[in-house]
């Protein structure tokens, strides 16, 4: 008898804790797969971009407005993957964490894409929420 209420506590204990995940945000999993993409909307000028993690580096050139690249990757098992990307026109440059386990960035890409706009005034952000651009950076000159 007394072995029978302990497994019956157990399984309380157990769908207790099924029904306390559900209700988390489980949005950020190990192995979860993201994507970032970048979108040269500069006014005829080649974007050039380098993207590194841990373990990766991507280095593209998007040469004329319009073009884009979308690169996907899955999250770590310890959730520290990131891309910090470089984006570099004539001799304007900016650098960026385009990826990051965080709250506020995972919350502005609203989902599974981060989408990042080069324009001539600077970087944006898609912001899910408001479907509208939202300006993150701005171009610093480099020492050319």
């Amino acid at each position: 008898m007394q072995r029978k209420s302990i497994f019956q506590f157990y399984c309380f204990l157990f769908f207790l804790g099924l029904a306390y995940a559900a209700q988390r945000d489980t949005s950020v999993t190990p192995l979860k797969k993201f994507f970032v993409r970048i979108v040269n909307n500069l006014d005829a000028k080649k974007l050039n971009f380098e993207c590194k993690s841990q373990e990766d580096v991507i280095a593209r050139s998007l040469a004329a407005r319009g073009e884009e690249f979308e690169f996907g990757f899955r999250l770590d098992v310890q959730l520290s993957t990131y891309y910090f990307c470089d984006l570099r026109y004539w001799d304007y440059h900016v650098g960026f964490y385009a990826f990051q386990v965080d709250e506020e960035l995972l919350d502005l890409c609203g989902g599974v894409h981060c989408i990042w706009k080069a324009q001539e005034d600077g970087i944006y952000l898609y912001d899910i929420q408001r479907a509208s651009w939202l300006k993150k950076y701005s171009w610093e000159k480099t020492g050319k």
